[in-house]
C-alpha cells in the first residue's frame, strides 16, 4: 500500500478499501484523500478502470473482508471456548447427578433438566443481549441510567424465572404422565419446590456476572455482544445444573421428617414473584418487557421440552450420551445467540421497530460492482448464508468456530468418562462435528427469520428472539446427537474404547 500512489478517488470505489486504508495506510494517505475516496463509492460505478485499480480493489476489499472476520473470530472464540468448557463441565455433572438418588426415584428431573437449562440460558442470554445493546447505544455510560436498567432487568428476569421454573416443572410431570401413564404428585411438589429454587438463586447470581461482564467488556472496548451471551450460556447451564441436583436432593433426604419444607419454598417465592413484577413494571426500561416477554420464554420452555422426552428416552439406549447433550445444543445456542445479538444491535442502530433498514453489500468476486440494496438481516435459507450479506459473513464465520469447539469438547469429554486412558474414535468425531454443523446452520437459518420477522412486526429482538433460537438448538441438538449415536451403534462402533 505505501508504494501505491493514488489521487483523488481514484483509489477507493466500495466500503472494504475504506476500512482496509484505514487499517493499513494511515500514514500514507492524508484524511482528505480518504474521505474524497468514501464520497466517490457511489460515483462513476460504470466508468472504465484500469486493470491495477481493479486489482488493488479487490485485493483491498478481501483484506477488509478478512481483517473484519479475524476480529470478529478474536473476540468471540475465546469466550466460546470457555463457554464450552462450562458446558462440557455441565455435561459431566448430568452424567454423576443422574445416578444421585433422587434422580434414579425421580425419574421426570430428567425430563426437567433440558427445560430448565434452557429457561436459564434464555433469560441470561436476552438479558445479554438487551445489556449490550444498551452499551452500543451509549445508555449504561450515565449511572441515572444504569442503575435504572440493571435494576429494572434484574426484577423483571427474577419474576421470570419464578414463575416460568414451576410452570417447567409442570411441563415435566404432564410430558412424563403422557409418556408413563403415571402422575406422582409427591414428584411434582419436590420438583416444582427445586426447579424454582434454583432458577431464582441462578437468575441473581447470573444477572449480576452479565451486568459486569457487559461493563467490563465495554471499558476494554470489546463488543459485548460477542462476548457475553457465550459466557451467559455456559454459566447458566452448569450453575442451575449444580443448584437443581444440590436443592432436589437435599430436599429429597429431608422429606420424611420435613415435608413442610418443599412447601414452605412454594409459599416464599409465591411472594417473591408479585414483588419482583411490581418492579419491574414500574420501571420504564422493562414495564414493556413484562408485558410482551413471557410468550418467548415460555414457547421455549415447551420447545425444549420435546428435547427432554428425546433425551430422556435416549439415555437409556445409549447410556454414554447424557455428558455430551449440554455441549452439543449449548454450544450451537452460543453461537446463534452472538449473531442474533449482533444482528439486533444492528438494527437498533439504524432505525426502528416496524421497518426493515436496507443497506447496500458489497460482492466479494467484484468490489467495485453496488449491488442492488437489500435489507439488513439475510435471508432466512441456506443460500441466504453463502450472500454477501454483511451478517451472513459474520455467520460464517461463527459456523467455522464451531468445527474446532467440537472436536476439543468431544476430546475433554472422552478423556474425562475414560479416566483419562482413550481418545474418541475417529468416526464418532466425525459424525458429531457434521451434527454440530447440521445443527448450528439450521439454528443460523432460524434466528435470521425470527429476528427478521420480530422487528418488521415491531417487536424487540432482543426480548424475544434468542428464547426460541436456543430452544430449537436444544430439540435439534439432541435429535442430531441421538442420531451419531445411533448410526455408530449401527456400524458396530462406540464413542471410545478403554
Amino acid at each position: 500500500a505505501a508504494n501505491v500512489s493514488v489521487s483523488g478517488s481514484c483509489l477507493l470505489t466500495h466500503e472494504g478499501i475504506v476500512a482496509t486504508a484505514a487499517m493499513l495506510a494511515p500514514l500514507v494517505l492524508p484524511k482528505k484523500t480518504v474521505d474524497d475516496c468514501y464520497s466517490a463509492l457511489h460515483e462513476d460505478v460504470e466508468s472504465p478502470r484500469s486493470l491495477c485499480d481493479r486489482c488493488w480493489v479487490r485485493v483491498g476489499g478481501f483484506l477488509a473482508e478478512w481483517h473484519s472476520s479475524l476480529a470478529l473470530a478474536r473476540e468471540t472464540f475465546p469466550p466460546f471456548l470457555v463457554a464450552g468448557m462450562g458446558m462440557v463441565a455441565a455435561g459431566i455433572l448430568l452424567g454423576v447427578v443422574k445416578r444421585f438418588p433422587v434422580f434414579l426415584e425421580v425419574s421426570e428431573l430428567l425430563i426437567l433438566v433440558p427445560p430448565l437449562l434452557g429457561l436459564k440460558g434464555n433469560l441470561e442470554m436476552t438479558l445479554a443481549s438487551r445489556l449490550s445493546t444498551h452499551a452500543n447505544l451509549g445508555h449504561l455510560d450515565s449511572r441515572e441510567l444504569f442503575c435504572s436498567i440493571c435494576l429494572g432487568n434484574l426484577a423483571v428476569v427474577q419474576c421470570q424465572a419464578i414463575v416460568v421454573g414451576f410452570l417447567a416443572a409442570l411441563v415435566a410431570c404432564m410430558l412424563n404422565l403422557f409418556t408413563t401413564g403415571k402422575l406422582n404428585w409427591q414428584h411434582l411438589v419436590l420438583m416444582a419446590a427445586s426447579s424454582v429454587a434454583a432458577a431464582s438463586i441462578a437468575s441473581f447470581f447470573l444477572a449480576v456476572i452479565m451486568i459486569g461482564i457487559v461493563v467490563v467488556s465495554r471499558h476494554y472496548n470489546v463488543d459485548p455482544d460477542n462476548v457475553a451471551s457465550p459466557i451467559a450460556g455456559m454459566l447458566g447451564d452448569f450453575v442451575t445444573l449444580g443448584i437443581l441436583s444440590t436443592i432436589s436432593y437435599f430436599l429429597y433426604t429431608i422429606r420424611e421428617d420435613c415435608s413442610w419444607a418443599q412447601w414452605a419454598v412454594m409459599l416464599t417465592y409465591s411472594l417473591v414473584a408479585p414483588g419482583c413484577g411490581w418492579a419491574a413494571s414500574k420501571n420504564r426500561f422493562t414495564s414493556g418487557l413484562l408485558r410482551e416477554g413471557w410468550t418467548p420464554v415460555i414457547a421455549a420452555m415447551l420447545i425444549s421440552s420435546a428435547g427432554g422426552i428425546i433425551l430422556k428416552h435416549a439415555d437409556k439406549a445409549f447410556p454414554s450420551l447424557a455428558p455430551f447433550a449440554p455441549v452439543m445444543n449449548g454450544a450451537g445456542g452460543n453461537l446463534a445467540a452472538v449473531q442474533t445479538s449482533r444482528i439486533s444491535t444492528d438494527l437498533h442502530g439504524s432505525g426502528c421497530p416496524g421497518t426493515m433498514p436496507m443497506r447496500r453489500p458489497t460482492s466479494r468476486s467484484k468490489p467495485e460492482l453496488l449491488l442492488p440494496e437489500e435489507p439488513i438481516t439475510p435471508k432466512a435459507n441456506i443460500s441466504g448464508l453463502f450472500s454477501e450479506n454483511q451478517h451472513a459473513g459474520s455467520a460464517r464465520v461463527l459456523i467455522t468456530l464451531a468445527v474446532p469447539g467440537a472436536a476439543c469438547f468431544v476430546g475433554l469429554i472422552v478423556r474425562e468418562q475414560s479416566g483419562g486412558m482413550a481418545l474418541p474414535d475417529p468416526l464418532f468425531l466425525l459424525m458429531y462435528v457434521t451434527a454440530t454443523l447440521v445443527q448450528v446452520c439450521l439454528l443460523f437459518v432460524v434466528a435470521h427469520y425470527i429476528v427478521g420477522r420480530l422487528w418488521r412486526e415491531g417487536r424487540n429482538p432482543d426480548n424475544a428472539a434468542i428464547p426460541y433460537v436456543t430452544s430449537v438448538g436444544d430439540v435439534v441438538g439432541t435429535t442430531v446427537l441421538t442420531a451419531a449415536f445411533w448410526l455408530l451403534a449401527q456400524l458396530g462402533r462406540v464413542p471410545w474404547k478403554d
